[in-house]
């Protein structure tokens, strides 16, 4: 059992009447609301557990809440919990409420009258206090109480303290906070410094603004410890030496057959995983690029002498996966960009650079419309077909058609009226086929099966199994949900009808027991009478030998003779 408390309240409990209303509820009858919380100012401390259970009412309410059912779960297979839970707040609260008691209220079957079901007594006297005029302050007493209910009427009950706020304890939680996060909300959004890249740290002047200069393309030196240009990162870089010092520089020649010397060059690297390039322009205004893909670096080209706005424009109009051979030769850039694509699905360009990829469908299939065209463009309609051989795609609507033709759908659905679900058994009159066909509804543990079997010469049975633990049953409610009937895996059937003739059958049984013991009684007594009673006979004056001798035979006879 739960038995955290409030630091401002006692144990609950559950009072006489609250008790009766709960055993009720326990052997499955009636039905209850919890109506209301009260705040009182009636002092309980000078009174026992036994005089609290006693009360019916409370005096001096102050103020009334509404209850929340916040849970109900089972406990064991004997004892379920409910959880309420209740809130006093002082919104518009003009002075402060104290209090010694609360009253916890609930009706019965729909009834009007409130019944006092239990009570919490306060340790001492305990205060909610009024808010401020502007309504900013606020306080809440939130209180939690869980009930017990066992099938043997055994009754608990204990408040949980799910948030109970009074005025030292919010003055101590926001002094608190301010000491802590006062000095951090101050420092809070004050910028210590800034750098671009690699540059110095710039601190904030007096009135906290940073004085940047922002270089987007910054000249770097190349650093120092680089062997190849394959490796050198994204940026702008100027090199002193020849670039003829790091692996994979362009190895190139001028018109007249003289090597290139790529001395105090400057080199733009863009390059990400995917796509990029790498251009180098010497001081003897020479050019050459080369481009990033497929996860590898091509061959350096030479540029003819270019506008910065012819550079811009080779370099936006990147190419996936460029196949550069050596063209150190070429000095045209129209041959150069034409001879970068080699083909397009077994397509060469044309002389402008051009590849012709259009394709055209031969047939489709409208999937919406479920007839067959001849498309001969590219525009799908919207995307409303799909691009199909005529019959493939036939075949494929007429399995589809065949596939889905009288089935419900898995969110199931209305039927035609008569409409039924037939399961043919394939056998004759004496084949045992089992299952032929049914529903089955599966639950976390438990699952319920309904199913014709066929499990004899010309018998077929319906069936409803109860799986997993046999702790389920067929259970019959009445239009508004309550149970009337029920039959349990067992066989045991439980119904209002049913136990009445069980009361009457033990009532019979009960009669024969008592009717039995009756006959025996008089058994008994008709064998003590035989056993015990005496027997006379009257014999005249003649007979006297032989009526002595016929009361000799048995010791309670008695002979009379006549004279």
């Amino acid at each position: 059992m739960d038995t955290t408390t409030s630091k401002k309240m006692n144990q609950a409990l559950v009072t006489d009447i609250g008790r009766n209303l709960f055993s009720k509820l326990g052997s499955g009858k009636g039905e209850i609301l919890y109506t209301k919380a009260a705040l009182y100012t009636q002092d309980l401390s000078g009174m026992t557990d036994e005089q609290i259970r006693a009360l019916t009412s409370l005096a001096g309410e102050k103020m009334t809440t509404g209850i929340k059912v916040a849970d109900i779960s089972p406990v064991d297979k004997e004892t379920k919990q409910v959880d309420i839970e209740f809130a006093f707040s002082n919104h518009d609260l003009n002075e402060d409420i104290n209090f010694k008691s609360i009253g916890l209220y609930a009706t019965i079957d729909g009834g009007k009258e409130e019944i006092l079901v239990a009570i919490i007594p306060a340790i001492g006297t305990a205060t909610l206090g009024a808010g401020s005029p502007d309504h900013t302050s606020t306080q809440l007493i939130k209180l939690g109480v869980a009930f017990k209910l066992g099938a043997a009427a055994k009754i608990n009950i204990s408040v949980k303290q799910i948030g109970v706020v009074y005025d030292e304890d919010l003055d101590a939680a926001i002094l608190k906070l301010k000491a802590e996060y006062d000095p951090k909300i101050a420092e809070a959004g004050k910028v210590k410094g800034a750098k671009i890249n690699d540059g110095a740290v710039v601190e904030p002047d007096k009135d906290g603004i940073l004085d940047l200069i922002v270089d987007s393309d910054r000249i770097k030196d190349f650093p120092a410890d680089l062997k190849d240009l394959n490796d050198l990162p994204s940026g702008t870089y100027r090199t002193s030496q020849s670039a003829a010092s790091f692996a994979n520089y362009p190895k190139m020649q001028d018109g007249t057959n003289i090597p290139i010397v790529w001395k105090c060059a400057l080199i733009k690297v863009v390059k990400d995983a995917n796509v990029g390039y790498q251009l180098i322009v010497s001081s003897q205004q020479k050019y050459a690029i080369r481009y990033f893909s497929n996860n590898h670096w091509g061959y350096w080209f030479q540029l003819p002498t270019l506008s910065n706005n012819d550079i811009i424009k080779l370099i936006d109009s990147k190419v996936d996966g460029l196949n550069i051979g050596n063209y150190a030769t070429k000095t045209d850039l129209t041959s150069v960009s034409n001879s970068a694509v080699k083909k397009v699905n077994g397509l060469t360009p044309d002389g402008s650079g051009n590849v012709n990829v259009t394709s055209t469908v031969a047939r489709g299939f409208d999937a919406n419309a479920n007839v067959a065209t001849k498309e001969t463009v590219e525009n799908l309609h919207g995307g409303n077909q799909i691009l199909l051989d005529q019959n493939a795609g036939q075949d494929i609507v007429n399995w589809t058609k065949g596939q889905l033709n009288g089935k419900l759908s898995t969110s199931g659905g209305d039927m035609d009226e008569h409409s039924t679900i037939n399961w043919n058994g394939a056998g004759d009159v004496n084949s045992h086929d089992g299952n032929i066909g049914g529903l089955t509804w599966s639950g976390a543990t438990d699952n319920v099966r309904l199913f014709a079997d066929n499990d004899a010469n010309a018998n077929l049975d319906l069936v409803i199994q109860l799986g997993d633990d046999n702790s389920n049953a067929v259970v019959i409610r009445n239009s508004t949900g309550a149970q009337v009937a029920r039959v349990d895996a067992s066989g045991n059937i439980s119904s209002p009808t049913i136990n009445d003739l069980q009361r009457q059958i033990n009532d019979l049984k009960e009669d024969n027991v008592n009717k039995q013991k009756q006959i025996n009684d008089l058994i008994n007594n008709v064998t003590y009478i035989k056993d015990n009673y005496v027997e006379g006979r009257r014999f005249p004056a003649s007979q006297e030998a032989q009526a002595q001798a016929w009361e000799n035979e048995k010791p309670t006879r008695l002979a009379m003779i006549e004279k």
